[in-house]
């Protein structure tokens, strides 16, 4: 999996070298849209072509790589430069929120609250698409009808979706006991009953809700908020798009309690003022803990220990280069030993960090959930940073484990707040010397494995979904959306 960065990298420099841009932009245009008319043979070609790379689940990351690349390759100090942005590109750099699907009401069709989802793919999903799912669960559990809405362009096929979710706990039938739409492609409307309901589960998809709950009379929709999302983005268009869903009409359901208090806190969106719903769960983090004579075993008898590091470059708020810096500097401090540690990277993207001439920290291909839930089991350290206040699962499946993790604060997010949930968690300013200091603590506290496990056994953080949602929940949703 970590090879997908550069196979769609390599693919779409090959395209460049073939095709012509306008020849590229037709056949993708034509993926979605059949009525579009391929006028020249190189059009034709690239169309075969992008039709077995969207077969393959290619595409998402492939586009994306080719929209950054030709911008960048259109952007210059020259006055004398000419950029070109047709309908189709602006519309893909915004997140298509002004070219959402049509929406249709058909007083016939059953009353149904839609789960409106983002693009996404099985071999690089991360925790926010099980809370997406693992919410649809819930509302289903409270007797409602639910509709998992695909309303993302990207390569969705029904029976292979279904044998994928068999390799994840808890969602095992997902697709049978829940109906399913896809509609990225824009060729049928949506048809929704005058009294559904809608969850937004991304900042982009709040813009589809909205739309479809004015067309039905106004009622909020139920926006599940699993990050300020704003915080994704520079100063630009995203940012001021994302930043106005928080003024939207919706009841607010919040992963984590520290977002929750970060929302009211700030009044985002004027929540408090306007006396919004609202209410925090617990995503199930995916720590599986050994038992307690194989984790002593294994963690007392080590010739080298091993750090992990959540190492994902391709991801702004996980702060890579500030992580990155502080594995290389607490070496050269020595607080980090190449002869007695080995460095390890879990995460997003493929990548090799040099930590000395002859000591590097190797990335881990992504793999199942089964097999990450094996491998966080033998790490003894863990490094993970999230410029969110957010908490980020990844701390929590490692604590879970044993393993004593070092995390930054984020505003309302401290020390205080894991002491209460994970006690193997160690939270430091998101500084050089403050993280590093949090190293030196942790490679301490590696050494004393009865300490570490007893600290798994009082990790207070749900480990399954049955342990997150609650009564309170249940009530929740019944008040919101009746």
């Amino acid at each position: 999996m970590s090879s997908t960065p550069s196979i769609s990298s390599l693919a779409v420099r090959l395209g460049e070298r073939f095709f012509r841009h306008n020849e590229l932009q037709d056949a993708y245009r034509r993926l979605s849209n059949p009525t579009v008319r391929l006028t020249s043979p190189g059009a034709c070609l690239a169309y075969l072509i992008l039709k077995v790379w969207a077969r393959l689940g290619l595409m998402q990351r492939s586009r994306a790589v080719y929209v950054s690349r030709y911008i960048a390759a259109n952007t210059s100090d020259e006055v004398t430069q000419l950029q070109v942005f047709s309908s189709e590109t602006v519309h893909q750099l915004l997140n298509r929120i002004y070219d959402m699907p049509d929406v249709i009401v058909d007083p016939t069709r059953r009353k149904t609250v839609n789960v409106l989802v983002p693009a996404f793919e099985f071999r690089s999903m991360s925790a926010g698409f099980f809370g997406v799912f693992q919410a649809a669960r819930l509302l289903k559990d409270c007797g409602h009808h639910v509709r998992l809405v695909m309303f993302d362009n990207f390569r969705f096929d029904a029976d292979a979706f279904a044998k994928s979710f068999k390799d994840y706990p808890g969602l095992e039938d997902t697709l049978d006991a829940l109906e399913c739409e896809y509609i990225g492609e824009r060729k049928d409307p949506l048809r929704v009953s005058p009294a559904d309901d809608c969850v937004a589960t991304v900042w982009y998809s709040a813009y589809l809700a909205e739309k479809i709950m004015r067309r039905i009379g106004g009622r909020p929709f139920l926006y599940l908020i699993q990050d300020y999302e704003t915080n994704f983005y520079a100063a630009n268009s995203l940012f001021a798009l994302a930043d106005r869903t928080y003024d939207m009409n919706y009841h607010a359901l919040f992963s984590t309690t520290v977002l929750q208090q970060f929302f009211i806190d700030r009044d985002i969106g004027h929540m408090v003022s306007r006396g919004l719903k609202h209410i925090h769960f617990n995503n199930a983090c995916a720590s599986a803990r050994p038992e307690r004579r194989t984790f002593l075993a294994r963690a007392g008898n080590k010739n080298k220990r091993t750090l992990a590091f959540y190492s994902r470059p391709i991801v702004n708020r996980n702060m890579f280069e500030l992580g990155a810096v502080t594995l290389i500097e607490s070496v050269r401090a020595g607080i980090l030993d190449p002869d007695r540690w080995e460095f390890r990277g879990i995460g997003l993207g493929s990548c090799v960090i040099r930590l000395t001439e002859d000591a590097e920290l190797l990335q881990i291909p992504r793999t199942s959930l089964k097999e990450y839930q094996r491998i966080i089991t033998d790490f003894d350290v863990g490094l993970t940073l999230m410029a969110s206040p957010h908490p980020s699962m990844v701390p929590f499946d490692l604590a879970g484990c044993g393993t004593v993790v070092v995390t930054n604060s984020f505003l309302n997010k401290d020390q205080a707040y894991f002491e209460g949930l994970a006690p193997n968690v160690i939270c430091r300013e998101p500084h050089l010397p403050a993280l590093m200091d949090g190293l030196a603590e942790a490679v301490a506290r590696a050494e004393d494995v009865e300490a570490r496990y007893q600290g798994a056994l009082d990790m207070a953080y749900p480990r399954s979904w049955s342990q997150t949602w609650t009564d309170a929940h249940r009530t929740f949703v019944k008040e919101a959306l009746g």
